[in-house]
């Protein structure tokens, strides 16, 4: 019988520089998708994502592609009752996508969906309305409930915070902006511990958003920091934890009014604005990936040819790097989070490429030791993470037992276990260990990996 190995290590020098190198992997033409938004979705040897306009009905869709950008797919088509214009990510969960539209379903106002990995099977979970409308960002889950937000609707109007069950019943508004504690927010929610964390676009004390955390339950919302213009303004990207600091971007304000980006203890303590955008550095930088002590992103626009580019910087704030432009033709406009892969940093554009309607492409600069290794068919999904050490280890079409081996930084093993093919769902046990980001991966006997990732502990 096959074995799989699970490896998850904490380690910055596991993380190795190579030659960067640009590849253009697919180039949207419209009928395959239009202004593709958010990140990639990699399951085994295959990308899922969504568009925002374009596929048979010009209403977005849902489409896959293989890693080296053949094979693409267009799985979905969005109609308008289904949904409409979908912009974020697949959030991926026991064999079904689930994800939002901002507009379409029943009212006109965006639908939670979810789709079967496997024969694309498409269900209407729930329909937004004149009380809770207009979803934004991704959808995170924790046990068998959905937690999202949007930037409309609720008791003011302003947006609001909700969970709902992955079969689309017990909708809940947890809480309700107001202007005041933030307003219309854009991003995803990230669960560190007991407490989600996130960014609203307007609303506090300046009217340029805020920085928030709130407990599981809805409970104990506290605002932990007013952007006020100098230190950036509408934070529209996702916020990523590195021990106990949170890392994110502002789309506009800095010193330049092009975005930066920022640091703040989970407490709301200690924030530093590391990088101001001067528009030839880049401007409208959104979400972060964070690689070791490295933070890696995208500018939508600025650049030394203006149509955005791809950047890296230390998290202490220095080492700023402009690795990549684009020149529209490989791209331009790029939006969401980066997918890493291997050593490759794999990402889209909004706009550019052969027919000015977005692109995917491959960036070959960072690495994790991986870049020798066959993809297998397979996936690993680590859910809720963050987390406290306390997680489920979730595998799909893995069709034989593994084994499950966490080391910690000095790399010493501090968890083993064989684990059979019909434990497709395991709970893991890492209370015991410090805080920090573990890196996994998934290997066959052959070499071949099966899925990889990080895992990020925090008390």
């Amino acid at each position: 019988m096959k074995k799989f190995f699970l490896l998850l290590v904490l380690h910055s020098s596991l993380f190795t520089l190579s030659q960067a190198q640009y590849t253009v992997l697919l180039n949207f033409n419209g009928a395959n998708g239009y202004e593709p938004w958010g990140a990639l979705t990699l399951v085994g040897n295959k990308f899922f994502g969504m568009t925002y306009y374009g596929g048979a009905t010009s209403n977005g869709n849902i489409f896959s592609v293989d890693t080296n950008g053949n094979g693409c797919k267009d799985l979905f088509d969005f109609t308008g009752a289904n949904g409409t214009n979908p912009r974020a990510n697949l959030t991926l969960f026991g064999g079904k996508f689930y994800g939002m539209t901002v507009f379409g379903g029943i009212y006109g106002v965006g639908n939670i969906f979810s789709i079967d990995t496997n024969d694309n099977r498409f269900k209407n979970l729930y329909n937004f309305n004149s009380v809770n409308n207009y979803p934004t960002g991704s959808l995170i889950i924790m046990g068998n409930r959905l937690y999202g937000m949007t930037s409309g609707g609720g008791a003011n109007n302003d947006g609001c915070i909700f969970s709902i069950d992955t079969n689309g019943s017990n909708y809940k508004d947890m809480f309700d902006f107001n202007g005041t504690n933030g307003e219309a927010p854009r991003s995803e929610l990230i669960l560190v511990g007991n407490k989600f964390y996130g960014t609203t676009i307007v609303g506090g004390i300046y009217d340029s958003g805020c920085i928030f955390s709130i407990d599981t339950n809805g409970s104990g919302y506290k605002k932990l920091l007013d952007f006020n213009g100098a230190n950036g303004r509408l934070a529209e990207g996702y916020l990523t934890l590195s021990g106990s600091r949170l890392y994110g971007a502002t789309t506009y304000g800095g010193a330049h009014d092009s975005g930066c980006v920022f640091s703040i203890d989970t407490n709301g303590t200690g924030y530093k604005k590391l990088f101001d955008f001067n528009g030839i550095t880049g401007k409208y930088p959104n979400s972060l990936l964070i690689v070791g002590s490295e933070l890696y992103g995208t500018a939508a626009g600025g650049g030394t040819l203006g149509n955005g580019c791809i950047f890296s910087i230390d998290t202490d704030g220095s080492s700023f790097k402009d690795l990549f432009n684009f020149n529209g033709t490989n791209g331009m406009a790029p939006d969401g989070n980066l997918t890493l892969s291997g050593n490759i940093l794999y990402g889209m554009t909004t706009m550019g490429g052969t027919d000015n309607v977005g692109v995917i492409f491959s960036f070959k600069e960072v690495g994790l030791g991986l870049s020798g290794l066959n993809v297998k068919n397979g996936s690993v999904n680590v859910y809720p993470n963050p987390n406290n050490g306390s997680f489920t280890l979730s595998l799909s079409n893995v069709n034989a037992a593994y084994n499950v081996e966490i080391y910690n930084i000095l790399g010493e093993k501090v968890y083993a276990e064989t684990l059979l093919q019909s434990q497709s769902n395991n709970s893991i046990n890492l209370t015991g260990q410090p805080s920090g980001v573990y890196f996994y991966r998934v290997l066959d006997e052959d070499g071949g990996l099966v899925g990889s990732g990080k895992v990020v502990i925090q008390k």
